[in-house]
């Protein structure tokens, strides 16, 4: 089963996600370049959000480096010597997730993707082997763990956005969710530039000048978002635990409606509501993006302005000719429009829920029937 989510939301002036030269991202699409958020960025904003963090009730994963060190400082807590704690936490990253950085022993030589639990275990074997005044043997031990690990349930948000270690594949855990990067519906030319500067409130009256000169990039564009998540993998790769994954479902569509990059946040206040969301459930997995109802760049009606109304219009009539010649099996909807566009499909608009509660709601009696 195939739980589908759409939205269209407009942003004002703002940059989100910045490339390297600091400009808002872009991609090419229907032969014209269009504004783009990548889905790296949107989905570290969700998985540390509060309101994803509230919905799962468990201490979500962290991704760090510095994991040597945070063992060392359990083990000295203990009552483990300093020495031996550093080498005893190295030693098992190394054997378990990530040989350690050629340049600092403190860290890992890459980004290590774990939850509270398996740290937990992590730190509980070599503390058994020590009170237990036994040298820890860390090839039997990488064997051990890594069988435990792989029987525990992920931290739900490793469980829904995976985690790949080359040096140990045992541990690799298959994504159970995919998100596209954001793209604008519509042309966006360029990036338009604030040039700002900033006053030295301590330079004399009789100075003058700024204190600093800076350019600020930034565009304005309605974006198509669409995500999806694989609901029986998410079961798996929370060793079978309905309940939490329903609540991970709840968390995901709750974030992805509300929670947004936090890039440059301070300067242009980049928080905004969707202006439509469409979720769905595919039974036998025939999901698709409808992000080909925009290969055909919107355009703004002089009349009225805007792209998000045409935008939703698109992508109902899309809806209704695409989606509905080339579906397997007949999908339950669940629909916010809280502008209350009249679009051009019957399914979409009898499935219009009145608040986001009730929008994910619609969904989570979906996945109870199944769970039944």
């Amino acid at each position: 089963m195939i739980i589908e989510i759409h939205a269209l939301q407009t942003f004002g002036p703002s940059n989100l996600n910045r490339d390297d030269t600091g400009n808002p991202k872009e991609a090419l699409f229907g032969g014209v370049r269009r504004a783009r958020i990548s889905s790296q960025s949107a989905k570290r904003a969700m998985r540390v959000s509060e309101i994803f963090g509230d919905e799962i009730q468990v201490p979500p994963g962290v991704r760090t480096k510095i994991l040597t060190s945070i063992i060392a400082e359990r083990l000295l807590e203990a009552g483990m010597p300093e020495e031996m704690a550093l080498a005893h936490a190295a030693d098992v990253m190394g054997s378990v997730f990530a040989k350690a950085d050629s340049k600092n022993k403190a860290k890992t030589s890459v980004l290590v993707y774990i939850s509270n639990d398996e740290l937990n275990l992590l730190v509980n074997y070599i503390l058994d082997a020590y009170q237990q005044d036994q040298a820890v043997d860390f090839k039997s031990l990488s064997k051990d763990i890594t069988k435990q690990l792989k029987n525990r349930s992920l931290a739900p948000d490793i469980a829904l956005f995976g985690r790949m270690l080359a040096e140990h594949p045992d541990l690799n855990a298959e994504a159970a969710s995919e998100m596209m990067h954001a793209l604008s519906t519509h042309e966006v030319n360029t990036a338009e530039f604030d040039y700002f500067t900033a006053v030295d409130d301590l330079t004399p009256d009789e100075t003058s000048g700024a204190g600093m000169l800076g350019l600020v990039a930034f565009n304005s564009a309605t974006y198509y978002r669409n995500a999806r998540i694989h609901w029986e993998q998410l079961i798996h790769n929370l060793n079978g635990d309905v309940e939490l994954a329903t609540r991970t479902v709840s968390g995901f569509m709750k974030a992805f409606a509300l929670v947004v990059p936090s890039g440059m946040k301070n300067t242009f206040v980049n928080q905004h509501r969707p202006d439509f969301l469409l979720a769905v459930i595919r039974p036998k997995n025939d999901g698709q993006s409808l992000v080909n109802a925009f290969e055909k760049p919107i355009r703004a009606k002089r009349s009225e302005g805007g792209f998000a109304e045409p935008s939703a219009h698109a992508l109902a009539e899309y809806w209704e000719q695409v989606d509905v010649a080339f579906r397997l099996n007949q999908p339950h909807l669940s629909v916010m429009n809280p502008r209350n566009y009249d679009l051009p499909s019957n399914e979409i608009m009898s499935a219009v829920q009145s608040n986001l509660q009730a929008w994910v709601d619609s969904i989570i009696v979906e996945l109870s029937k199944d769970a039944q």
